[in-house]
Parts: structure tokens; sequence; C-alpha cells
């Protein structure tokens, strides 16, 4: 039996775009580093991955202390870990839920302000 790929892409914000994250799941795909997905699929679960790090700041303070919670924010902070084939149903149709919900913007951590580009005001 052939051992099944995994391939981890590093938490970013760019994981935070749909059209980027479709564009990386076709090179995934082309390049033979995950198989056994739909490119929709595969671009569904990086999204996912991305939206769920970038907006845990809307899970209300008390509930990110409670263990299920810590988990899922421990999983997605390190990355998203592919493997072929994909996660189970119940997981990717979640994937799909989280694909077509609104993305909010990425607040910068607190105390931080954005640079300037020079040449901009």
């Amino acid at each position: 039996m052939e051992e099944k790929k995994q391939f981890v892409i590093p938490m970013g914000k760019k994981l935070y775009s749909r059209k980027y994250c479709y564009r990386l799941a076709k090179r995934l795909l082309a390049k033979g580093k995950i198989s056994g997905m739909t490119l929709k699929e595969l671009a569904c679960e990086i999204y996912a991955h991305a939206y769920v790090y970038f907006n845990f700041r809307f899970v209300p303070p008390f509930l990110r202390g409670v263990k299920p919670f810590r988990s899922v924010y421990k999983s997605v902070s390190d990355g998203v870990d592919l493997e072929d084939g994909g996660d189970k149903l119940l997981r990717r149709i979640g994937y799909r839920v989280i694909w077509i919900l609104p993305a909010f913007p990425i607040r910068e951590p607190s105390g931080q302000r954005k640079e300037k580009r020079p040449g901009r005001s």
C-alpha cells in the first residue's frame, strides 16, 4: 500500500485570500504534492485554516481557554497540514461553509500600527 503524501504550508496572511488559495491549490495538485482531492476541496481547506487563525479574536474570551477552542487554534496556528485524500467529510463540509463566510479585515496586534510605505500618505 502506498504511503499518503503529507505537505505543510506555514501560516501567513496570503492564505487569507480565496484567490491565492485557489492558485496555490492548483500548483500543489499540478506538482503532485497532494492527490485525492479536488481543486475546490484543497483551496477550501487551505483557506479555512487561515480564516480560523485570523478570526479567532471573535471567539469570546471566556471560550478561548476551553480545550476544544484551544485545540482548534493550536492546530491552525502552526500551519496547514495537508494529506492525500483530505480530511473527513464533516471537516470538508465545514471548510466549504467557511469559504462562503465574509472575510473580515486582518487586525494588527494591539499596540502596533502598520508602517507607512515611502511615498504614501
